[in-house]
């Protein structure tokens, strides 16, 4: 019945079926089969994508304080709800689930590094302030990166699908020289036969931390950078380290 409603562009009424499939599927107790579940997965797939377009709407521009801290939220709800879809453990909606993931840190690498600039900054204040922001946006593309690979190992458990496809492409395109490097296996698919995915719980507040080179964190350019950020942000920033 969704299709229909799909099909005659009834908005309203195709996201309700959907969220009646989710939850039918959820009392269903015992008599949950796996077409149950796969119908559910692929309902809340859809119902989960109006949070990733929440988010990617939020532009770094000012007010940036009240932006940044918009986006991070809308970035935390949705990996929240992304991670959730994991656990129908339905290989194709895992896949997509993974991918979406993975854009979301991209995405957010890319919103620092084409953030607003002040603009009473001196041109050596620019310099160091867009050096601070390299440093705040790498972990994140990073992660963006190691997501996307992690996509790619359903390929190893005999699982093909559009989104790994999906994946393959945005690691070429992000980082062709990384991605042709033999991949190690990450661990992130348990068991085959259920392709559980035992994804990091992504906390928006903490993620992983780029590795520093030792000479450059006494780097006066871009301690400066880390105060200018601070100072238009209002969040605490030190070279190498992500905004909190």
């Amino acid at each position: 019945m969704s299709g229909v409603y799909l099909a005659l562009d009834d908005e309203k009424n195709y996201r309700a079926t959907l969220r009646q499939i989710v939850e039918i599927d959820k009392g269903a107790g015992n008599e949950r089969t796996d077409r149950t579940r796969y119908l559910a997965a692929q309902a809340s797939l859809v119902l989960t994508r109006p949070l990733y377009d929440r988010f990617v709407a939020v532009k770094l521009v000012e007010p940036l304080k009240e932006n940044l801290d918009r986006k991070k939220q809308y970035m935390k709800a949705a990996i929240d709800g992304y991670t959730k879809l994991i656990e129908y453990e339905v290989a194709d909606v895992t896949a997509a689930a993974t991918y979406y993931m993975a854009e979301i840190y991209y995405h957010f690498s890319q919103s620092l590094l084409d953030s607003e600039r002040p603009d009473d900054l001196s041109p050596l204040e620019l310099e160091e302030f867009e050096l601070a922001l390299e440093d705040q946006a790498y972990p994140f593309e990073e992660k963006a990166i190691a997501v996307h690979r992690k996509n790619v190992e359903l390929l190893h458990a005999g699982v093909y699908s559009d989104w790994i496809d999906k994946s393959i492409g945005k690691l070429a395109l992000i980082y062709p020289a990384a991605y042709a490097r033999t991949e190690e296996h990450t661990g992130f698919i348990h068991t085959i036969d259920s392709f559980s995915y035992a994804v990091e719980q992504a906390s928006v507040d903490g993620p992983p931390e780029a590795e520093q080179d030792d000479e450059q964190q006494g780097d006066d350019d871009k301690e400066r950078g880390g105060r200018e950020l601070t100072a238009i942000t209002g969040v605490p920033v030190a070279p190498g380290r992500l905004l909190e």
